[in-house]
C-alpha cells in the first residue's frame, strides 16, 4: 500500500467526525439563543451576537480552505476543534454580552475550519465513488446527527440546566478534538498564509460560478436562519413553550429533514419532484408566524421542503466544484455570499422583530426558497 493510500481517510470514520461535529453544534444551537434569553440579552442583541458567526465564517473560511489546498486537511482539523472546546468554555466562564460576543467569534472559526475541509476530505476518501450521492448521504447523516442533538438538549437543559448542558457539550467536544487528531488527514507541510493563499481565493471565476453561488444562498439561507435563529426565538419568547418543547420542536424538524432527504434519496426522485417539494416550503413559511396551533404539521412541511432543498443544494455544488484543481477554496468562495446574507438577516433580524414582529422575516425566507424554485431548475442535473 502506497503512502498515499495509507493517509487516505476511511468514510466510515470521516463520517463518525461529521455526526459527532454536527451533533455538538446543533445541541449548542439551542442551548445558545435560550441562553442568551436566560441571561435577559434583548433580541435585538442576540441577533447582533449571532451576527458575528456568519461574517468571521466567511472571511476566516475562505483563507482555511485555501491553505487547506496547499498543506492539507490536519492541521485545520485541529483548529477546528480546539475553537469548539474555547467557545463552549467561553459561554461557561464569561456571562456577558462581550464574552458572548467572543465565544460566537470562536463559533465561527469552529465553523469555518470545518466547513473548509468537510466536503475535500470526503472528495479524498470517496475514490471513484458516486460523489454527488456520497455528498448527498452525508449531508443527510449531518441531519440526523443534527437532529439527535436537538432532541438530547432538550432533556439535558430540563434537568441539568445551562450549566450542566455547556459541561457535557464539552465533555463530546474533547471526543470530538482525539478523532480528529488521530484521524489520517492529510498534512503536506507547514501552515502559511502568502501571496498564494490569496492568489486562489480572489481568482477570476466564470458566471455560471456565482450563479450557483446565488441559488446556495437561496436555498440554505432559510434552512440555516430558521434553525439558529428564527424557531428557537420564536418558540421561546412567542409562543412561550419551554426548553424541553423548543428542543423537541427543533429535533422533529432536524430528524424529519433527515429522514426525508434519507427517503428521497433511496426513491432516486427526479428534480420536478424535489422543486416540487421544495416549493411547499414557501406558503409555510408565510402561514409559520400566522397560525401558531399548526407549529408541528407546518415543521413537517419545512423539513420535507429542507430535504430535498439540501439535495439539490448538493447536487449542484458538486456540478460547479467537483474537478477544480483548488476545490476547498472553490468551496469556500461559493458560499461566502451566503455568509454575507446571513450576517445582514442576523444583524437586522433582531430589529425588524422588535418593531415589526416575525412575520416578515419568514416572509423574507419564503421568498427565498420560491426564487431557487423558480431558478433552481437550470443548475440542477
Amino acid at each position: 500500500m502506497s503512502d498515499t493510500e495509507q493517509k487516505k481517510p476511511s468514510l466510515e470514520r470521516l463520517l463518525l467526525i461529521q455526526m459527532l461535529y454536527s451533533f455538538v453544534v446543533a445541541a449548542m444551537a439551542v442551548i445558545v439563543p435560550l441562553y442568551l434569553l436566560e441571561q435577559k440579552v434583548d433580541i435585538t442583541w442576540i441577533g447582533l451576537i449571532l451576527s458575528i458567526g456568519p461574517i468571521s465564517f466567511m472571511v476566516i473560511r475562505v483563507t482555511f480552505a485555501s491553505m487547506a489546498d496547499e498543506i492539507g486537511t490536519k492541521a485545520i482539523a485541529a483548529i477546528y476543534s480546539a475553537s469548539n472546546i474555547i467557545s463552549i468554555l467561553l459561554y461557561l466562564l464569561i456571562a456577558s454580552p462581550v464574552g458572548f460576543a467572543f465565544a460566537t467569534l470562536a463559533e465561527g472559526v469552529r465553523a469555518s475550519g470545518f466547513w473548509a475541509i468537510a466536503r475535500t476530505e470526503m472528495f479524498e476518501a470517496n475514490g471513484t465513488h458516486d460523489p454527488g450521492k456520497s455528498l448527498a448521504h452525508f449531508s443527510n447523516m449531518r441531519q440526523l446527527a443534527d437532529g439527535l442533538g436537538r432532541l438530547m438538549i432538550g432533556f439535558v437543559l430540563t434537568y441539568l440546566a445551562f450549566q450542566g448542558a455547556f459541561l457535557l457539550m464539552l465533555f463530546f467536544s474533547l471526543i470530538l478534538v482525539v478523532l480528529t487528531l488521530t484521524n489520517n488527514e492529510r498534512q503536506n507541510g507547514k501552515i502559511h498564509i502568502g501571496a498564494d493563499t490569496f492568489k486562489h481565493i480572489f481568482k477570476e471565476r466564470p458566471k455560471e460560478f456565482w450563479y450557483s453561488s446565488f441559488l446556495q444562498l437561496l436555498i440554505w439561507l432559510p434552512i440555516n436562519m430558521l434553525i439558529v435563529f428564527l424557531i428557537p426565538i420564536y418558540l421561546s419568547s412567542s409562543l412561550r413553550m419551554g426548553y424541553y418543547e423548543v428542543g423537541m420542536l427543533l429535533a422533529v424538524f432536524s430528524l424529519a429533514n433527515a429522514v426525508f432527504g434519507i427517503l428521497f434519496m433511496r426513491l432516486n426522485f427526479s428534480k420536478w419532484i424535489l422543486l416540487f417539494f421544495t416549493a411547499l416550503s414557501a406558503p409555510a413559511l408565510v402561514l409559520f408566524p400566522l397560525m401558531p396551533g399548526l407549529s408541528l404539521p407546518l415543521l413537517f412541511v419545512l423539513a420535507i421542503g429542507g430535504g430535498c432543498g439540501i439535495i439539490m443544494g448538493e447536487y449542484m455544488l458538486l456540478n460547479r466544484v467537483y474537478h477544480s484543481p483548488d476545490v476547498s477554496t472553490d468551496i469556500g468562495v461559493i458560499y461566502a455570499p451566503l455568509k454575507i446574507a446571513e450576517f445582514l438577516f442576523l444583524s437586522l433580524g433582531g430589529f425588524a422583530i422588535m418593531q415589526f414582529g416575525f412575520a416578515p422575516l419568514f416572509f423574507v425566507l419564503a421568498v427565498s426558497i420560491t426564487l431557487f424554485v423558480l431558478l433552481g431548475r437550470n443548475g440542477f442535473r
